[in-house]
């Protein structure tokens, strides 16, 4: 395995990372200590221990009770050398305009749906700037109203995406060091002013998503028009190095062990691993995930404990038909229960992307690939979600968007937990019906009916296991969990 980041290593990363970014001005405060604790799931040790580094490089002032202070921000390097390094990661910056622009919309009406936005932090402020028209530093305030927006959904995983577009995105230099971009974006800001104010007062979600796809988009050809004009008009145009897109939901909880539990609990799931069937050796397996002995064992010891193994001296570890109560005595567990709420999340967040991914691969599928999908569609036993996520997945070209859809889909491994609930063949009969359904769609060249027959299986999957979670492991802080519509 990779080398595990450390949890003081990515808080202070991104802190340092937003605050050269520009994302707050020199003489504004950072966030408290406790919402960094809720945004990166970490200690207020760890928070406290970054802004002790970011004091000692001089970024940031210290005093008592008080938030940080940012006193010094982007690097104040010549405009020449700005545009250099700008264009030296001109299409990841692209990538992640496109990218952003296909999912922001559908968050964002999801979690404007009740929300009453004139209560969030940055509403005032927002409206203030979006009526006399964008300045520098304008865009702060609507991006943060955003952030709050998000926020409130209800699904942590919203905001933090959200977060990674502000590290990736580069706003800053288009918005203040960037004069072609102000005079073709901002300064036009009139009409993008009107359907921001119509959005958060609006009530109809679909003008909502209409009206944001457009802006977003609107916003993503302006900074493509703006990059190319950098490059025409910049001597010797650098060779593209880009940036390396990351977005880690797990960071500060995958711990390797947990990561391995995950994996053989999905190959169990999935059937890799049959009742009856050894394991490998705990050396095989150690030797496999370039971890210790001790390691294999922790995660052995948790397998058993949610009565899908079975240790035997001098025999190894054997899949076993699970037991049900041991998944009762799990749900207690708070720890367990929190892992329940995540993978909800992430079902939601699925149901909401997964359409514009499948929308965008869809055209790339070849006659032969929609062929050799049905014929793998046969076995009564498989889990076509699966196998279609895969093939979408190897259709999409946006780096930002494929890390996205992999992150969702390692956190949904979490659900084999409850592969064997009692109704399993009855609910993979009817999911795999579904997927059959929408890939038939797609061999008749139905785009729209294919996307949204993808999205509707992850519906399925998560009305159906919010269910399961109230009733049979009476989750019932679930319960509230909304399941997205259609936009």
């Amino acid at each position: 395995m990779k080398p595990k980041e450390t949890k003081f290593t990515f808080v202070y990363n991104e802190i340092k990372q937003s605050i050269l970014e520009g994302q707050v001005l020199p003489g504004n405060s950072l966030p408290s200590s406790r919402m960094f604790c809720d945004q990166f799931h970490v200690s207020r040790y760890t928070i406290n221990r970054v802004f002790d580094a970011l004091r000692e490089e001089g970024l940031v002032d210290i005093q008592p009770r008080l938030a940080p202070i940012v006193v010094s921000g982007k690097a104040t390097s010549n405009s020449s050398h700005t545009v250099f390094d700008i264009l030296k990661q001109k299409e990841a910056i692209l990538q992640i305009y496109q990218t952003f622009s296909l999912i922001l919309p559908s968050l964002l009406v999801f979690a404007l749906q009740g929300c009453d936005v004139e209560i969030l932090p940055h509403y005032k402020q927002s409206i203030k700037v979006l009526r006399m028209g964008y300045s520098s530093g304008g865009w702060r305030a609507p991006s943060k109203l955003a952030y709050d927006i998000l926020k409130i959904g209800g699904n942590s995983l919203f905001s933090e995406l959200y977060s990674t577009f502000g590290l990736y995105n580069k706003i800053t230099f288009f918005t203040e060091d960037c004069p072609y971009f102000s005079r073709h974006f901002l300064e036009e800001s009139a009409s993008v002013t009107s359907v921001i104010i119509d959005i958060l007062k609006g009530d109809d979600p679909q003008t909502k998503y209409e009206k944001l796809s457009n802006m977003y988009q609107r916003l993503t050809d302006s900074i493509e028009c703006t990059l190319n004009y950098l490059s025409d008009t910049t001597p010797k145009c650098p060779a593209q190095t880009g940036i390396s897109y990351s977005w880690n939901p797990m960071r500060g909880q995958d711990y390797y062990y947990t990561k391995i539990v995950n994996e053989l609990n999905l190959k169990i799931g999935l059937g890799d691993y049959s009742v009856g069937m050894y394991l490998p050796y705990e050396k095989q397996l150690a030797s496999q995930y370039d971890v210790s002995l001790s390691t294999i064992r922790k995660a052995l010891s948790e397998l058993e404990q949610r009565g899908f193994v079975k240790t035997l001296n001098g025999k190894g570890t054997v899949v076993i038909k699970p037991d049900d109560t041991k998944l009762h005595q799990l749900a207690l567990n708070s720890r367990f229960a929190e892992k329940a709420l995540r993978y909800l999340h992430a079902l939601q967040l699925m149901v909401l992307i997964i359409r514009p991914a499948a929308l965008a691969a869809a055209p790339q599928f070849t006659r032969e690939e929609l062929d050799e999908l049905a014929d793998r569609f046969t076995s009564s036993d498989s889990i076509y979600l699966a196998d279609i996520l895969e093939a979408i997945m190897k259709h999409t070209t946006l780096e930002p968007l494929y890390v996205i859809l992999s992150e969702t889909n390692h956190l949904l491994e979490w659900g084999h937990h409850f592969a064997y609930y009692p109704s399993k063949k009855h609910t993979l009969s009817q999911l795999n019906k579904r997927v059959i359904l929408a890939l038939q769609q797609l061999r008749e060249g139905n785009i729209d009916s294919f996307s949204d027959g993808i999205a509707n299986c992850y519906r399925y999957n998560l009305v159906l296991m919010k269910k399961l979670m109230v009733k049979k492991y009476k989750f019932h802080n679930v319960a509230n969990i909304r399941v997205p519509e259609k936009y």
